[in-house]
Order: C-alpha cells, then sequence, then structure tokens
C-alpha cells in the first residue's frame, strides 16, 4: 500500500519509521516513572504531551523527514497491535495488553484516515511461520486475528470516512475499482497514477518482499497472466 500511495504526486508515505510507538513509550511508560517525572508534575505533563502530539509528529514529517506533500503517512502494521508495548509469548499476549496506537494517533491527528489492507488468514498465518515469527500455523491464525480484531472494534468506534478497508487480493484482482476506492477516500483529484501502477501490477505482479506465496498460481487462479 505505501508503494501504491506514493505513486500519487500529492502523497508520501514512510515506510514504517514508528514514531507513535515510541510516542505511546513516552506517555504509557516514561511519563508515570516518580525517577523520571516527579508525580506532581505527571499529570500536566501527560496532558501537555497528548496536546502538542500531532504538532510534534507533523513538525517530524516535515522539517526532519522532508515530506511536502499535503498527505502525509506511514505504513506500520504493528500500529494496531494490540500488544505494541506489553508484547507477546509467542502468539499470546502478555498481560495487561497494552493496546494498539490507533486511538494515539486518531486523537494526536483528528483529520487522520485509516486504510486497513486486510490479508487471507490462511497466507498471513503461513508468512508467519516462515518467517519463524510464529512457531505454528494456529499461533499465525491467532496472531492475525488479534491484530484484525483490535482494528475492527476501532473502526466501529471512528467515522466512516475516516475508514477503508481493502482485500489484499483486491489490489490486483480489482485495480480499477481500489484506485477509485482510495481516490474518493483521500479526496484525490485524480488517481490515474494509482490506477495505473495497479494495472501493471495486475499484468506482472512484483513482490516487495520475500513472499510466502507463489504468486504466479495464486494470480492464475484469478485470471491474470
Amino acid at each position: 500500500m505505501c508503494c501504491v500511495l506514493n505513486r500519487h504526486p500529492l502523497i508520501q508515505l514512510t515506510n514504517e519509521c514508528r514514531s507513535f510507538v515510541l510516542l505511546k513509550g513516552l506517555i504509557e511508560r516514561s511519563a508515570v516513572q516518580p525517577d523520571l517525572i516527579g508525580l506532581e508534575f505527571q499529570q500536566n505533563f501527560t496532558a501537555f504531551v497528548h496536546r502538542h502530539a500531532g504538532e510534534l509528529i507533523e513538525r517530524f514529517y516535515r522539517e526532519a523527514l522532508g515530506v511536502t506533500t499535503p498527505i502525509w503517512g506511514d505504513k506500520h502494521p504493528p500500529y494496531a497491535d494490540p500488544t505494541v508495548l506489553s508484547g507477546r509469548d509467542g502468539s499470546q499476549p502478555r498481560l495487561p495488553q497494552s493496546g494498539s496506537c490507533l486511538r494515539l494517533i486518531r486523537n494526536s491527528l483528528r483529520s487522520a484516515k485509516f486504510i486497513h489492507i486486510q490479508r487471507d488468514p490462511v497466507q498471513v498465518a503461513r508468512s508467519l511461520v516462515r518467517k519463524r515469527w510464529t512457531p505454528s500455523f494456529a499461533d499465525g491464525i491467532n496472531v492475525w486475528r488479534q491484530y484484525v480484531d483490535e482494528i475492527a472494534e476501532f473502526f466501529a468506534e471512528i467515522e466512516p470516512h475516516q475508514q477503508l478497508t481493502i482485500m489484499y487480493r483486491e489490489l490486483l484482482t480489482e485495480p480499477e475499482a481500489v484506485a477509485e476506492s482510495i481516490g474518493r477516500f483521500l479526496n484525490l483529484p485524480g488517481w490515474a497514477e494509482i490506477e495505473h501502477f495497479l494495472l501493471e501490477q495486475h499484468r506482472r505482479p512484483t513482490p516487495f518482499s520475500d513472499p510466502s506465496t507463489d504468486l504466479s498460481i495464486a494470480y492464475r487462479e484469478n485470471g491474470v497472466r
């Protein structure tokens, strides 16, 4: 999705800069340690960070990363990880769960929009096992479910104009429809660049990381050559 959106001249996304994970750790962990922030200052400090977090993050993108486009953001799947700070033991969340960064992003950047690319759980589980991130297929399914449940719960809290869900396979099987849905969702004046890129991928898909699925087989099943 990062590659897809960055084809448009009004959009620039970074690839997993993880800034909101750092910010969440500052607010929820460091700011409540009495040896770092005195007890009498903790509440004021946390409220101050919340008020100015959006401005701080945007200035980081604009000034430090040199992003000049009107639409900016980050591609980072673990922003939806319900255990982003607490972590896991295999596929099992460590309790208490820290929760994702999604609400922090919403509260910091009120005009933020969220695009969820949802892959088939079987493909996700196979990928996690192959990369040794989970020990078994069942564990991979559990991790996929944790992410998707977190996103579904969050999407139920925000307005329809703030959210878009795209099935991963549709990026290649329905490129025109996906390009239009993205363009309308982001209020773009046109989306020819995105559509052209997806049509090229429809014709000859390119793996952007080490694939866990044989793309030639997957897309032959859908009549893609």
